[in-house]
């Protein structure tokens, strides 16, 4: 059993963490470093602080991204012990602005009918009064995401494709299919160039938004939904690193449920199943991407997923590319699910490091693997005069067969 209090004493108080945490990073505050907040915790749990007062605050700017646990050598479950404690928390006392965030985020149609009336206000950006109740103070506000157009991608040549091998889920997600549709179809193309193809099926939220921001109740309903929906043995992909590092620690979220680690060890990164079935044979006779190229490892790909290789083999296979490896490419843009509404100052910070050491490479396409940072990293992009263009990396590797100008660039 995952006991707080117990995952607490792992950390020795090393300091390895501090450098590799943005919030420490930004302000060089020990209670906004991991071992500071773990320090937080232990505290309230032994009655010494107030789980409101005095843990709350710096556990909400915390983004979750778990770099810290990529650099800790104690191997300190800092991802479990922010959960557990956000759980807490929810539990003494609900955030309902937070809850009606994750309500709304984690519905398909209850999303898009929010992002369709927002693009009918001025500016399109989250209200004030309604950006200030999420928030809790005057911050600049997020931009409404424009859901993605779906592709008008050539039909796929059957004939040069190889033989079907087998079947895969393929994860829609929630916020995933209504804000880039593109990317799924991108996938599923990239799945059958390698032999595969998916199995349709009704499915609904991984629960993913709720376990990281406290709600492990509701990620539990969700993911024992979710597993009810694909049954059987087949591989589940992911295109979203999110959802995928939450299905894979399905054995946590579902602690006791046997068939909940069974389901985990079939969740793949699409990148990771596309490295591991064959993209990089079919991708050397593709006619290839002629441009300068980064990467940026969205933070549960490459911290909880430890998925570094396979997105940068699979980019840098690309006939023609020329592949500038990104500086801080492990620091979290600031996007980190819901958070960018939340904590607005400190997201916008984080992204402002993170374009600025994008155009510092001179490349034309950044790629990354998760939606979060695809939207938050792409109105930077906007702000900045549109110069650099955001891809998901299944994006960019199916634009080697068809070319950039099916998205847009």
């Amino acid at each position: 059993m995952h006991d707080l209090s117990e995952l607490t004493t792992h950390c020795i108080r090393c300091g390895f963490c501090l450098e590799s945490c943005p919030t420490f990073v930004v302000t060089g505050n020990e209670v906004e470093s991991p071992r500071g907040r773990i320090y937080l915790v232990r505290s309230a749990l032994e009655g010494k602080l107030r789980w409101q007062e005095d843990v709350r605050e710096h556990l909400d700017l915390c983004l979750g991204c778990r770099n810290c646990e990529t650099a800790c050598p104690s191997g300190v479950e800092y991802g479990a012990i922010l959960e557990l404690a956000r759980d807490l928390i929810e539990q003494e006392k609900p955030e309902l602005s937070k809850k009606a965030l994750l309500a709304s985020t984690s519905s398909p149609t209850i999303l898009k009918t929010q992002l369709a009336l927002g693009h009918l206000l001025p500016g399109r950006r989250i209200p004030g009064p309604i950006g200030r109740w999420f928030s809790g103070g005057e911050a600049p506000e997020a931009d409404r995401p424009a859901p993605q157009a779906t592709a008008d991608f050539p039909p796929l040549d059957e004939g040069a494709l190889p033989p079907v091998r087998g079947e895969v889920y393929l994860l829609e997600g929630c916020a995933m299919r209504v804000l880039f549709p593109r990317v799924h179809q991108a996938t599923r193309r990239l799945l059958r160039r390698i032999g595969f193809v998916v199995r349709e099926v009704e499915q609904g939220c991984c629960g993913s938004f709720h376990a990281h921001n406290g709600y492990l109740d509701k990620a539990r309903e969700y993911a024992a939904e979710l597993m009810k929906s694909m049954p059987d043995d087949l591989p589940v992909v992911v295109d979203s690193a999110g959802c995928g590092s939450t299905m894979k620690e399905y054995g946590f979220v579902r602690e006791g449920d046997p068939a909940a680690g069974a389901f985990a060890a079939r969740v793949k990164d699409a990148s990771e199943f596309l490295f591991a079935n064959g993209l990089l044979e079919a991708l050397a006779k593709a006619p290839g991407v002629h441009e300068r190229v980064t990467y940026h490892d969205a933070c549960h790909l490459s911290h909880s997923q430890q998925i570094t290789a396979a997105p940068r083999q699979l980019v840098q296979a690309i006939p023609g590319i020329e592949y500038i490896e990104l500086p801080e490419a492990e620091m979290c843009c600031g996007s980190a699910g819901i958070y960018n509404v939340t904590q607005p100052q400190m997201a916008r910070t984080l992204v402002e490091r993170k374009y600025d050491n994008i155009a510092s490479t001179g490349a034309r396409i950044v790629a990354m693997g998760n939606p979060g940072c695809h939207a938050w990293i792409a109105q930077a992009a906007r702000e900045h005069g549109e110069s650099i263009g955001v891809l998901h990396t299944a994006e960019l590797l199916e634009a080697a067969f068809v070319g950039l100008n099916a998205f847009g660039i």
